[in-house]
C-alpha cells in the first residue's frame, strides 16, 4: 500500500503522463523542465547521502550533543542549522533517527520534540537557496544571486526562530555516554566535494565538471537517491506547462500584487497542493519572488501535505507522533509566523 507521500508524488507524475499523451510533445517537455534545478537537487542528494551513509553527519551531531545537556534545545537548533545546508528532508533523515537513539539515554518527550524538529526543518531550510526544493527553483527561476537571496530571507528566518522559541524545552537532561566515533580522513574529501557541489549550485563553477565525480560516487558507494522525488519534480514542470496550455493556470491568479496578499495566498495554496507545486505555479504568474518565497516557506508548516518534510517527519517517527498534536503545533506556528511576517512587511512598507 502506498504511503501518503508516495500517493502525492504519484498523482503529480500521473498527471504529467496524461499531459504527455494528450497535450505536450515529449520533446517539448524536455525543454519545459528546468534541468539546472533537477541536476542541482540530484547532486545535493548524492553528496549529502554520502556524508550521511559514511557516518560523518552522525559524528558531527553526536559531537555537538556531547558538549551540552540541553538536548531538546540542541536537537531543534541542530535541525535548524543542518536544514540550511543539507535540505530540510535530509536534516530530518539525520535528526529524527538520532533523536530516537538519544531517547534511550534520556527522558525526552518524543512526540513533542519530533513534531518541532519537522517544523524547525521547514523554518531553517528557508534561509538558503539550497535549503529546500522550492527555494532552489525560485533562485534559478528569478535569476537571483546568493547574497541577495539570503539577505532577503534573514528576517523570515529570525521571526521563525522567535516564533518557535516559546515551544522549546530549555531544561537540562541527564545523558549517558554515547558511542565514541573517530574522525575519518576520507571525510575531508567528502566535505571538499560537498563544497564544490554548493559552488555549482551557486553557478560559481560549471555543474558539468562535477558530473563524473557525482556519478562515480553514486555507483562506487551505491548511494541511494530518491528517484520518485526527482521524477515528481520533473513532472511538476510538465504539469504547470499543461495547465498553462489549457488556460487553467489563470484560475490561480488573483488580481492583487501587494506582497502581503501574494505571501498569504501562496501560504494558503501550499496547505492544499504543497509548497513546491505552489512555488512553480505562482512563479509563472507573478514577479514578486520574495512574497512567493515567504509564502511557500511559511506555508510549509500547517497541513500534512504543505511540505514533503511534514510527511517525512511522520514517516520517520516510528509511530511516536500523534497526528492531531502535529497539526495543532504546525498550524499554530504557521499562523504566528505568518502574522509576524505580515507585521514586518507592513512596517517595511512604511519605512
Amino acid at each position: 500500500m502506498l504511503k501518503a507521500d508516495e500517493l502525492i508524488f504519484s498523482f503529480f507524475i500521473l498527471l504529467s503522463i496524461v499531459f504527455l499523451i494528450f497535450l505536450i510533445n515529449p520533446m517539448e517537455a524536455l525543454l519545459v523542465i528546468n534541468w539546472k534545478t533537477i541536476i542541482s537537487l540530484f547532486y545535493i542528494m548524492v553528496i549529502v547521502n554520502l556524508l550521511k551513509d559514511s557516518g560523518f553527519l552522525e559524528y558531527l551531531s553526536i559531537k555537538i550533543i556531547e558538549r551540552t545537556r540541553r538536548i531538546f534545545l540542541t536537537l531543534i537548533f541542530l535541525t535548524l542549522i543542518l536544514s540550511m545546508f543539507v535540505t530540510n528532508d535530509i536534516s530530518l533523515f539525520i535528526i529524527v533517527p538520532l533523536t530516537l537513539i538519544l531517547a534511550r539515554y534520556c527522558n525526552l518527550e518524543l512526540n513533542k520534540i519530533i513534531i518541532l524538529e519537522g517544523i524547525a526543518a521547514n523554518i531553517g531550510s528557508s534561509l538558503t537557496p539550497f535549503g529546500n526544493p522550492q527555494n532552489l527553483f525560485i533562485f534559478y527561476h528569478y535569476h537571483l544571486n546568493f547574497t541577495e537571496f539570503v539577505i532577503n530571507m534573514i528576517p523570515f528566518e529570525v521571526l521563525g526562530i522567535l516564533v518557535i522559541l516559546p515551544f522549546l524545552d530549555f531544561k537540562k537532561f541527564c545523558v549517558k555516554r554515547l558511542e565514541e566515533k573517530e574522525f575519518k580522513k576520507v571525510w575531508l574529501i567528502y566535505i571538499f566535494i560537498f563544497i564544490l557541489t554548493i559552488l555549482s549550485v551557486l553557478n560559481i563553477i560549471n555543474s558539468l565538471y562535477l558530473l563524473p565525480i557525482i556519478l562515480y560516487i553514486l555507483v562506487k558507494k551505491r548511494i541511494r537517491v530518491d528517484i520518485l522525488f526527482l521524477l515528481t519534480f520533473c513532472s511538476l514542470f510538465i504539469d504547470i506547462e499543461g495547465l498553462k496550455r489549457l488556460g487553467i493556470i489563470e484560475i490561480f491568479k488573483i488580481n492583487f500584487s501587494q506582497d502581503i496578499i501574494i505571501m498569504t495566498y501562496s501560504s494558503l495554496l501550499s496547505q492544499v497542493i504543497s509548497n513546491v507545486p505552489t512555488a512553480i505555479l505562482l512563479s509563472n504568474l507573478y514577479d514578486n519572488w520574495l512574497a512567493i518565497a515567504y509564502g511557500v516557506n511559511v506555508g510549509g508548516n500547517g497541513s500534512l501535505i504543505a511540505s514533503f518534510a511534514n510527511l517525512i517527519t511522520i514517516r520517520l517517527s516510528e509511530g511516536r507522533v500523534d497526528i492531531t498534536k502535529f497539526l495543532k503545533y504546525s498550524f499554530l506556528i504557521y499562523f504566528l509566523h505568518l502574522t509576524t511576517l505580515t507585521i514586518y512587511l507592513l512596517v517595511r512598507g512604511f519605512l
